[in-house]
């Protein structure tokens, strides 16, 4: 779990003031770190903020990915909004028979992607940056 001194510097280096309720919503967000739901954040905090609302919960998570502290991830079914903590370039990949979200890093993938919209470009718009979101299964192999 990250600290509460942790926390309220990232708070305020995205210029949101360091509530005690946005420290501790911020917090349990970094302690699930697995691209958790709105709800599963409110879980993560309310033994130490019986009283916090989800609603609360919505909306401090909705003002950290407005700060850029936090990004929003898709989900192919769209049924719940899921965050991720970590703004850093990656795509995801989403597993459908778990729900899972796994974070997936490659640049030669990334070196390709930015190759063909270079090629390509694209009428009165600019990209700035991309995600993939591979929806699929995950396989187990049994020995």
């Amino acid at each position: 779990m990250p600290t509460p001194a942790h926390v309220r510097g990232l708070l305020a280096r995205a210029g949101l003031r360091a509530t005690q309720q946005r420290v501790l919503i911020l917090g349990g967000l970094l302690a699930l770190r697995d691209h958790p739901t709105a709800e599963q954040v409110h879980r993560q905090v309310a033994a130490e903020a019986p009283t916090l609302s989800l609603g609360t919960v919505y909306k401090a998570l909705d003002s950290f990915v407005v700060a850029g502290l936090v990004k929003r991830v898709a989900v192919a079914d769209g049924a719940a909004r899921r965050y991720d903590a970590d703004c850093s370039p990656h795509h995801h990949l989403f597993c459908t028979a778990t729900q899972e979200i796994l974070d997936y890093r490659d640049p030669q993938l990334d070196a390709l992607i930015q190759e063909f919209l270079a090629a390509r470009g694209f009428e009165n718009f600019q990209p700035h940056s991309f995600s993939l979101h591979i929806t699929g299964e995950k396989i187990i192999r049994s020995a």
